[in-house]
């Protein structure tokens, strides 16, 4: 009988872009693997010692420093590690801290999954000593705009009782907010390069910002505005509401104010246009065919260049014209520009390497690869109870029962981890690995991903 794979997976939340990324590494390591999953929250990491995995999944090992403990100790234990990148596009200039939280600037993890060429041969040569274990994957998490089905404007609007409205907007708000709490204020000074005076500048931008988003809400009253804050903004030392370039609009009758209530993708799947000062969901939204606008008051600024693919609204002169346009023709000129085309075509292939939903099979490649390793015996892990973990896992637990938000929130040494109380037992995780699920049965049912796997064929192709 085959060899069943215990797989321990750690992601950051039950839901969101770590989650998103995994998932459908899950659906093809189950189906094809023989492998079964446990998912875990990162502070949660006492679960190493009740599972005792074959193998760890992690969406990350840099971007904190609970992910960065997990792979030092998956280490040290001998436990493989096989991790993906959540940050995949950074930037090849020098100015993105490769190391992020990893102290010991080594990779632990036994591939390091790049999502472009781009990234792959700037790490390489960051990084020598760990080239051999550099690959390309694509990023795994925007195979889902090739795959699933999202959200329907028209049950979006009866959802939020809004179903006068047939025109809809949408905004993806930049990280305003973070000026107002001392961490976010400390991230923002770090990317300004510890420029402190660049706050007022940022203050400035929020107030131009609100001021073209107040006058498009005030005279387009028949279309409805989707304002969806940046999930950064909210620490979790912070559960109090934010003050960013949406927040002073929400009571507008055609607006309507979003934290973490929906996914971004059926926020951009229920838009007639998507709207940012600065987003990745740029990206995202030409995966879905979307049109786009970059609102920059001032574009002088250290920007992504995904603003090259995007209309560009200096005021709201433009920004209403492009509004204009796009509800009379179906089209904003500017998006077509031939350059802006072909620029984002090269975006895409820079930034998430592949848009065609095989990223998570790339990667599966090499997570089964792993897991060859496994069965030929290389990794002889040792399971340590790690006291600090164990009291963790306790008193998540003892705490849990008694949960109340509006109590909890009060209370100094409790309101950081509020997210850990509402999502440890992973159950939106589940719900949405089950709907997703469909979605991935009938995507591999179109492409034959099944008998390609099993003649050779699914990753000679994908590989030559």
């Amino acid at each position: 009988m085959k060899r069943e794979f215990k797989v321990l997976c750690f992601t950051d939340d039950a839901t969101g872009r770590d989650v998103e990324m995994l998932l459908p590494i899950r659906y093809f390591a189950e189906r094809f693997l023989n492998c079964k999953f446990y998912h875990a929250l990162n502070i949660d990491i006492h679960q190493i010692y009740r599972i005792k995995p074959d193998i760890i999944l992690s969406a990350n090992t840099i971007g904190s420093n609970l992910y960065f403990e997990i792979s030092r100790i998956a280490h040290s234990q001998n436990i493989p590690l096989f991790a993906l990148i959540s940050e995949g596009n950074f930037r090849t200039d020098g100015s993105f801290n490769i190391w992020g939280f990893n102290r010991d600037k080594k990779f632990y993890q036994e591939y390091i999954c790049c999502w472009s060429e781009r990234t792959a041969e700037f790490l390489k040569k960051e990084v020598p000593e760990a080239a051999n274990k550099i690959v390309v994957t694509g990023g795994t998490g925007f195979d889902r705009y090739s795959i699933y089905d999202f959200m329907k404007k028209e049950y979006f609007l009866k959802k939020y009782n809004k179903e006068n409205f047939s025109k809809v907007i949408g905004y993806a708000g930049w990280a305003f907010g973070k000026k107002d709490h001392k961490r976010g204020r400390e991230e923002l000074i770090s990317f300004f390069k510890g420029d402190e005076s660049k706050l007022e500048w940022v203050e400035k931008q929020r107030i131009a910002v609100r001021e073209i988003l107040k006058k498009a809400i005030e005279d387009n009253p028949d279309t409805l505005f989707i304002l969806k804050q940046h999930p950064q903004e909210n620490a979790p030392e912070r559960p109090e509401p934010v003050v960013n370039e949406m927040s002073e609009l929400a009571h507008y009758p055609n607006a309507v104010y979003l934290c973490n209530e929906e996914s971004i993708h059926d926020l951009i799947s229920v838009s007639d246009i998507w709207t940012c000062f600065e987003s990745t969901t740029a990206l995202e939204s030409w995966l879905m065919g979307k049109q786009t606008v970059f609102i920059n008051p001032d574009p002088n600024f250290n920007r992504d260049p995904l603003y090259k693919g995007s209309a560009l609204a200096k005021n709201y002169d433009e920004f209403s014209q492009m509004i204009i346009e796009y509800y009379s023709s179906g089209r904003i000129e500017e998006f077509f520009l031939s350059d802006k085309s072909a620029m984002r075509e090269e975006l895409i292939k820079n930034i998430i390497g592949y848009g065609d939903g095989f990223n998570h099979i790339r990667a599966s490649y090499y997570f089964k690869k792993t897991l060859d390793k496994i069965s030929e015996g290389k990794f002889k892990p040792v399971y340590k109870l790690h006291a600090w973990h164990f009291i963790v896992y306790l008193l998540i637990r003892i705490a849990a029962p008694f949960y109340n938000r509006k109590i909890y929130s009060r209370l100094y040494k409790l309101k950081k981890h509020l997210w850990v109380f509402e999502n440890y037992k992973m159950d939106k995780l589940n719900l949405l690995y089950k709907r997703y699920s469909v979605y991935l049965d009938n995507f591999y049912k179109q492409k034959n991903i099944e008998e390609k796997y099993y003649t050779g064929a699914l990753f000679k192709n994908l590989f030559e």
